[in-house]
């Protein structure tokens, strides 16, 4: 087993493990990427040294069960600054993160209603979206958007693992910032695509971002949303991540 696959299979014990007892973790971040692609397409394989999880604040407790039976550490310090939002813990070079409750990052992601659609990971269409959710796009973040779009048709529901339009367009005309840097993101995600010789569905891949665009662009705006865009640029519309 190479490395990645024993970090990948560590990942999956610990949301197997949190199911024995009732407690409700669910994968995010590139690891749950490669659940969903890498099996595919095995070139967007990248090292991995940390695990995003996503689970309930009132289980916070069980969370710490789960852990601490498979061997990991809490960090002290930090859970104690931020365990109302957020835990980590560690094991050796492994380090494990847990939002609770909601994914709050440069933007807010509330998919907690969602998670019985995908038993290891959060859905795939919230996957897609705290990629793109991302203020500076990192290159690992356009490599896993991209790997979301190969392998994973378009479409208007949940169904069949797809990547729901309707959805990701729901939210992005309901928060203007979130809109902003979603299709500021389709952009550099085309043009990365368009520029790349090593991508052999060039088209395909943009025909699916066109979708997503023509969804986001035609579905019609909150009263929330029309207040802030007046605004626009001149306030920041996302909020500053700690490293």
């Amino acid at each position: 087993m190479r490395e990645y696959e024993r970090f990948i299979a560590d990942a999956i014990r610990i949301v197997d493990a949190a199911k024995v007892q009732g407690i409700t973790l669910r994968l995010l971040g590139g690891v749950a990427v490669a659940i969903h692609c890498h099996a595919f397409h095995p070139e967007h394989v990248r090292d991995y040294h940390d695990v995003d999880l996503f689970g309930l604040l009132k289980e916070s407790r069980g969370i710490h069960s789960v852990m601490s039976k498979l061997g990991y550490s809490a960090d002290i310090m930090l859970n104690a600054l931020r365990g109302v939002t957020r835990l980590r813990f560690n094991k050796e070079t492994m380090c494990v993160d847990v939002f609770l409750d909601k994914f709050v990052m440069e933007h807010v992601i509330d998919f907690r209603e969602r998670l019985e659609l995908d038993s290891l990971t959060i859905p795939l269409s919230d996957l897609f979206l705290t990629k793109l959710q991302n203020v500076k796009l990192a290159i690992k973040d356009l490599d896993d958007i991209i790997a979301l779009l190969e392998d994973h048709n378009v479409g208007h529901s949940d169904a069949h693992d797809l990547l729901n339009v309707d959805y990701i367009a729901a939210l992005c005309s309901n928060e203007w910032g979130l809109w902003r840097t979603v299709t500021g993101n389709l952009e550099k995600v085309s043009a990365q695509i368009e520029s790349d010789i090593s991508i052999k569905n060039r088209t395909e891949l943009l025909q699916k971002l066109s979708s997503i665009r023509y969804a986001i662009a035609f579905t019609d705006k909150t009263f929330r949303w029309r207040l802030r865009a007046q605004v626009g640029e001149k306030v920041k519309w996302y909020y500053d991540v700690e490293d």
